[in-house]
């Protein structure tokens, strides 16, 4: 189901209650706000913050002055993940977008129908196609994750035991299973199995499949064991190298990373894993520029209490709260450049032999940017490695409040502060957040959660993440006195002044569809085709928390839709043209190509295609009216290699083609 909204810039504005922070590197200027209680240390504070109040701007006042909503799955399995969410959107080079989620049925979400519900955008007519009524796989499965596979098909690969399936062209025909994959050789139980799979492709042509995944071994009732996994096809997914992930060549302890915890991307040539397993590990990278033959290994954040057991007397007490990361996304840019996003939660330990204990609350929160020409591990501004992911600090000059130091090169987000509409503060209340128990099941970390990357052909970032609103309440469900509902909140990064525009975009904010409606799960399209375009997603349905898992908020089972959002980021924030030359031609195949080429198109345009020699003769010439999507074109030449450039709309693009 498609849903266009077209609002003016001025019924935006009029129905926001909600004042942004955008805070500019060289233009910080601080304004103390009351938000009730926050803990600091551990001891509950009066605490104030320090932002930018900034105007409010929306994703549907954009430069088209419209957004695209697409409610493209629905499920009553709400358990997206266990962890991390990623891997479960792409964008084809044509401009056609691809998703995935685990799809459950009314009656029983979680049984034997549990599978993978997909459904695919198609640039050509501009729409997805109806929601998916069943399953792609013959049996119970979940957790699924996608990529383009090839010049224009995707692979698919779903959980226990992980299974791959494979179509060449994406959006058609029946999904074709191809393998199901083994453990490592010597591993020392034979029924296990590779579950929560992730993947990515690489190669000129996407031809080359990873995958990560984790097996977990069941040694009792309170006691599991995990290796992580990584998995490289050559062949399209027939045949495997199957091998432990490359913590294991570096002697990291397994049982240090867990299932869901870790995501993969690649673009190009480039390929990275990201492990990390909130209070036992460290945040690790793997990299590799050369299609995962080889890796590089890097310490992105860096735990002071790497392996401690905090039930056993293994470790010593620490006094001072420590700031961690928690879920991740990454992308990889054009230029091989790693950017990573993570929410950061804070935890401290009272006494041996208990279990940790988590704080709530404004003063926790934060959505961490770092890339990989950036410092490694991250460093806290005060030396102290416990304040490495720390956004709130205490304010010097008022004792007992707190402010935010904020870098807008570093921090992507965290809480908006949301005004009513007599223009005053909505304040935070911790009772009203959280209350004694998690938000809802393994929200695992900080209010603010699940950030989810996309990066356009420029380098310019946007990353969506859920976090709460004390601005709405929910009409349908018992619990609204009891939590605050959570928003979609978009930030963006301008890659040429080189920082974030923060807390720019807010889904639900004045939106009649959708105002009374949560959103978790954020997903994106890692990679987009056109600059200031994102896709990004999210789990939303109309009441708090969720089902499966029985967590706190939610008690009777809801339907989740499975919503995709085209944004198109504000010309304020990227700087990008309404007649900006768009890159017209993203893909030219078959090649080897005999008797005709392909040239997929992202719009309708004149385009001038040549094909030069070796010896630099210009060998033919050729007119042709491009249309979006693939337009397949005669060539008659002799077998050989040539340079085929396609020129259309102030584009250039160049490709070797090799002719049979």
């Amino acid at each position: 189901m498609k849903k266009i909204f077209l609002l003016s810039l001025g019924l935006v504005l009029g129905l926001g209650a909600m004042a942004q922070n955008r805070i500019m590197k060289n233009d910080l200027k601080e304004a103390t706000i009351d938000v009730r209680k926050i803990v600091v240390g551990n001891e509950p504070q009066t605490s104030a913050s320090t932002y930018t109040p900034v105007t409010h701007t929306s994703v549907v006042a954009n430069r088209y002055e419209e957004l695209d909503v697409f409610e493209t799955i629905s499920t009553y399995y709400d358990l997206q993940s266990n962890g991390w969410c990623s891997n479960r959107m792409y964008q084809l080079p044509n401009g056609s977008v691809g998703v995935v989620a685990t799809m459950g049925p009314e009656d029983n979400p979680s049984g034997n129908d549990r599978g993978t519900g997909y459904n695919f955008y198609d640039a050509s007519i501009q729409d997805f196609g109806e929601a998916p009524e069943h399953r792609i796989e013959p049996e119970k499965t979940g957790w699924p994750t996608i990529a383009q596979f090839g010049s224009n098909g995707e692979v698919l690969v779903s959980h226990a035991p992980t299974k791959c399936y494979i179509r060449t062209t994406a959006g058609e025909g029946e999904w074709n299973y191809v393998s199901t994959l083994s453990i490592p050789e010597g591993h020392p139980y034979e029924a296990d199995y590779i579950g929560w799979p992730r993947v990515a492709t690489s190669g000129d042509n996407h031809d080359i499949i990873h995958l990560i995944g984790d097996i977990q071994h069941q040694v009792s009732s309170s006691e599991v064991h995990h290796w992580q996994v990584y998995c490289r096809s050559l062949d399209g997914g027939q045949t495997w190298e199957t091998n432990y992930s490359p913590l294991a060549q570096d002697n990291e302890e397994y049982d240090h990373y867990t299932a869901d915890n870790y995501v993969i991307a690649a673009n190009g040539h480039t390929v990275a894993m990201i492990y990390s397993d909130d209070l036992q590990s460290h945040m690790v990278m793997y990299k590799s520029t050369d299609d995962g033959q080889n890796w590089e290994r890097t310490v992105i954040w860096e735990n002071p209490y790497y392996g401690c057991d905090w039930e056993t007397d293994e470790c010593s007490i620490y006094t001072d709260t420590l700031y961690g990361p928690c879920n991740t996304s990454m992308v990889i840019d054009n230029h091989g450049v790693v950017h990573v996003a993570m929410n950061t939660w804070e935890f401290w330990h009272t006494e041996l032999g208990t279990n940790v204990s988590y704080f709530y609350g404004r003063g926790v929160d934060g959505i961490r940017y770092w890339n990989d020409t950036q410092e490694a591990p991250i460093q806290s501004i005060d030396g102290n490695p416990h304040h490495a992911l720390r956004l709130w600090w205490p304010d010097p000059e008022n004792p007992g409040y707190m402010h935010i130091q904020n870098d807008s090169t570093k921090w992507i987000g965290f809480v908006p502060m949301y005004y009513g509409p007599d223009g005053q503060l909505i304040s935070w209340n911790n009772d009203k957040e959280w209350l004694e128990s998690d938000y809802f099941y393994k929200i695992r970390g900080g209010a603010s959660g699940w950030p989810a990357l996309a990066v356009d052909p420029n380098g310019n970032l946007a990353c969506a993440f859920s976090s709460p609103c004390t601005a709405r309440e929910s009409e349908a469900t018992t619990s609204k006195d009891q939590y605050y509902m959570r928003s979609m909140i978009i930030s963006y990064y301008n890659a040429a002044e080189g920082y974030w525009y923060q807390d720019v975009d807010d889904f639900m904010d004045g939106d009649a569809v959708y105002m009374y409606s949560e959103a978790i799960f954020m997903i994106a399209a890692p990679n987009s085709v056109n600059v200031g375009e994102f896709w990004l997603g999210a789990q939303i349905d109309d009441k708090i928390g969720c089902y499966v898992g029985n967590s706190a908020g939610q008690t009777e089972i809801t339907e989740n839709f499975i919503t995709v959002l085209k944004v198109i980021a504000d010309n304020e924030v990227l700087d990008v043209e309404e007649t900006e030359a768009k890159d017209v031609v993203y893909n030219i195949y078959p090649n080897p190509a005999t008797d005709y080429i392909v040239v997929s198109s992202a719009m309708d345009a004149n385009a001038t295609i040549t094909f030069v020699n070796l010896a630099g003769q210009t060998v033919k010439s050729i007119n042709k009216a491009l249309t979006l999507g693939d337009n397949s074109i005669s060539i008659d030449l002799e077998s050989g290699v040539y340079f085929c450039t396609v020129e259309a709309n102030g584009f250039s693009k160049t490709t070797k083609v090799i002719v049979k």
